[in-house]
């Protein structure tokens, strides 16, 4: 079992920013159920704009496709800006829709059985819940299955008092067992092709 854990803020990977943090609990509640996690600092990386399936070796995006491709876990960590979840994300959704037409090979959506997660680091800013919705339809629209609680939205700042603080840990916990649960239903028991198959040209 592996997770893809993407960081979607927009600092660079060396501050240590309330998401990052989040993700960081997540991670360790997946290694500590033997999950090998990959996390992967976007902002780190430079990926082109654009809805398309095409690889162009002139940036990162093959290394990170390739990872979200063989994982069996996608957890978004995202924070609010203006209201919504940042650009990084939308551009990640957006590169991953240009595959929405490909399949595995039984004929199912290529992201068919894995499962998707978010987190969204409000820190009271507003948005991290029409946030975590726009993340939850994109993902179910290419495939991905989401399970209850599929999202931590943490209102507050991690310097909060110490009971806020452990109230977002049991939301980040929840969620990362709830995909880690369901990912391993879907390994003995995948989604049957049966009414499954997209049609290709």
């Amino acid at each position: 079992m592996n997770a893809v854990l993407l960081n979607c803020s927009l600092e660079k990977g060396n501050e240590h920013t309330d998401t990052d943090k989040l993700l960081h609990h997540a991670a360790l509640t997946l290694q500590k159920e033997k999950v090998d996690v990959n996390r992967i600092h976007l902002r780190d990386f430079h990926i082109k704009f654009g809805i398309s399936s095409t690889i162009d070796r002139d940036d990162d995006w093959p290394f990170i496709f390739e990872k979200i491709l063989n994982a069996d876990i996608l957890i978004f960590a995202t924070p609010i800006a203006m209201g919504d979840k940042s650009s990084i994300a939308s551009l990640i959704l957006e590169r991953l829709q240009g595959y929405h037409e490909m399949t595995n090979r039984k004929g199912q959506g290529l992201f068919y059985n894995k499962v998707g997660g978010v987190i969204v680091a409000d820190a009271g800013d507003g948005g991290a819940r029409l946030a975590a919705q726009s993340i939850h339809y994109r993902l179910s629209m290419l495939g991905f299955t989401l399970p209850p609680h599929a999202s931590a939205i943490c209102n507050e700042p991690l310097d909060a008092p110490r009971m806020v603080e452990e109230d977002i840990q049991q939301k980040v916990e929840r969620m990362t067992y709830n995909v880690l649960h369901f990912s391993e239903l879907l390994n003995f028991n995948p989604i049957p092709v049966t009414g499954n198959q997209l049609e290709t040209n």
